[in-house]
């Protein structure tokens, strides 16, 4: 989102953030963003884990940058504070207000409130939809909490529905009919432990690439080479589009950054490939 091509100078985040007040011009803060865009993406792949929101990983990422320009507004160059760790309140609480009304205006489940939330709603849904005061009270009978905290669950469960269906429909068969989309396995402890592991190495690995292993590697492969997304957005008849990226060639690959052969492009790739093997 914030990579730039051609790579800007490499400075130091301060001289970057010194640069934008001193000669008060945007373009060190676009340089600053490219710098610090892994930095960024790790965030929001936290952020999304941690409340099993995967896809609002750009709109996470986005609330971080609301921070950091927040952050702007209040940074002193005559503190000595260095900016990358002023900025992280601001990242924090705007990734918080963003989480917190997300979507329907309300607090947003989190893993291990969404599973309760999911058989509040498969109750809900199984008693006919029945808001009265004596249909809550009997779910809450059944869960076992108070008539209030269940009222609430409802309130965003009801408002989230167009988003997804909580429970799975049956046909008189008795066989499943819909796909439960919403069912979360990220809780379980050992799953998510070693799949954050996992993705830890992986980004660990790529990171350590050059900016020219990363591109060739995810130009080939076919995905974003800095949020990791194999979709890309576009704007179709003035709506938000999402768009698979094609794998490119290496000769494409070699044409659109003018290399001498298609060969370069293709050891590179290679290279990078071991690289992530070693690292890893």
């Amino acid at each position: 989102m914030y990579r730039l091509d051609p790579a800007p100078p490499k400075l130091l985040p301060q001289e970057y953030i010194d640069s934008y007040f001193a000669e008060n011009d945007e373009k060190y803060l676009l340089w600053y963003l490219h710098d610090q865009e892994p930095m960024l993406n790790k965030i929001a792949q936290s952020a999304c884990e941690r409340y099993a929101m995967t896809e609002h990983f750009a709109d996470i990422k986005q609330a971080s940058i609301v921070g950091i320009w927040k952050a702007l507004q209040n940074y002193d160059t005559t503190v000595g504070a260095p900016f990358t760790v002023f900025q992280k309140r601001y990242i924090s609480d705007s990734i918080e207000e963003y989480i917190r009304t997300a979507q329907s205006g309300v607090v947003t489940m989190t893993t291990d409130t969404y599973p309760v939330m999911k058989r509040i709603m498969a109750i809900y849904h199984q008693n006919g939809d029945n808001g009265s005061d004596e249909a809550i009270q009997r779910v809450a009978d059944k869960v076992g909490m108070e008539y209030m905290t269940v009222k609430q669950y409802l309130t965003i469960g009801i408002l989230n529905e167009s988003r997804a269906d909580f429970y799975k429909d049956y046909d008189e068969d008795g066989e499943k009919t819909d796909e439960d989309i919403t069912v979360d396995y990220s809780s379980e402890p050992d799953k998510l432990y070693f799949r954050t592991v996992l993705y830890n190495a992986l980004y660990s690995a790529y990171d350590r690439l050059s900016y020219r292993e990363q591109r060739t590697l995810a130009k080939h492969l076919g995905f974003c080479d800095s949020c990791w997304s194999t979709r890309k957005a576009i704007l179709k008849n003035g709506e938000v589009d999402y768009i698979r990226i094609n794998p490119m060639t290496f000769e494409e690959i070699s044409h659109s950054a003018s290399r001498k052969s298609d060969k370069a492009s293709e050891r590179t790739f290679y290279t990078a490939l071991e690289k992530i093997k070693k690292y890893i």
